[in-house]
């Protein structure tokens, strides 16, 4: 019955592990969509402003360049926060109680096997001899 409890529990902490991760994903790409129009915008405007050098009044260069520049400092900003990995405490506290619970199945399973021979033999010499091959055959798949 504890097997199941262990499992039930390992299943649980991975879909909370997947759901909270997936949330910091989608913010991360949310702030990497948005830098990515603004990267756009700051190329649209040089395209503006490379026009406008061509006109000999200086009004709507500096303008469109001090535009561009704001663009480019919004899109640094913008990429460095979506560079930033998503940390979500939950999460990893969800992902160790996983992995802790997936391990203590894997003792309670590997118990349960070496008793198992004990437990049917008729004689406890045949038994004995039954749970150490059982003991060293787990134990080798173990190190594998």
């Amino acid at each position: 019955m504890r097997l199941l409890s262990l499992a039930r529990a390992a299943w649980q902490a991975e879909g909370l592990y997947l759901r909270r991760s997936g949330r910091g994903y989608a913010i991360q790409a949310g702030f990497g969509a948005v830098a990515a129009i603004f990267a756009l915008l700051m190329l649209v405007m040089l395209h503006i402003a490379g026009f406008a050098a061509l006109v000999p009044s200086q009004g709507p260069v500096w303008s469109a360049l001090i535009i561009a520049f704001a663009d480019l400092v919004l899109a640094a900003i913008l990429g460095l926060l979506a560079r930033k990995p998503p940390r979500d405490t939950v999460a990893e506290e969800a992902l160790a109680l996983r992995q802790a619970a997936l391990r203590q199945m894997g003792d309670t399973a590997t118990q349960a096997m070496i008793l198992a021979p004990l437990l049917r033999s008729q004689t406890l010499k045949k038994g004995a001899i039954g749970a150490a091959i059982t003991a060293a055959i787990v134990g080798f798949m173990n190190r594998r």
